[in-house]
């Protein structure tokens, strides 16, 4: 078993849910999230700014067969990895799950 999770901007939260939807996962879990930073941002757009400006985004999370988890990840690496016109990617990681009760 794989807990997988994804941290994207609230942009792409279509296109990950069809993710899910296209390998039939039936049940995980989402999270609205607030994103901050602690340094000055210089690359938003053309105006610079002084001070935290949150980031919306969405983490979301399923435990799953090996099989699944590993079709998952590749999927979000083709989708998106890939697309250099995209600043902030969807990204995804993968952890053993060593015991579930």
């Amino acid at each position: 078993m794989k807990l997988i999770g994804l941290m994207s901007l609230t942009t792409f939260k279509d296109q990950i849910r069809k993710v899910f939807e296209k390998h039939q996962i039936q049940i995980y879990s989402e999270v609205d999230v607030t994103g901050h930073t602690t340094e000055t941002i210089e690359q938003y757009g053309w105006w610079h700014l002084e001070k935290d400006l949150p980031a919306y985004s969405t983490l979301y999370f399923a435990i799953l067969a090996d099989e699944k988890a590993a079709a998952i990840m590749q999927d979000i690496e083709t989708t998106f990895g890939k697309q250099d016109d995209i600043q902030f990617k969807p990204r995804a990681f993968q952890v053993a799950v060593e015991k579930m009760i």
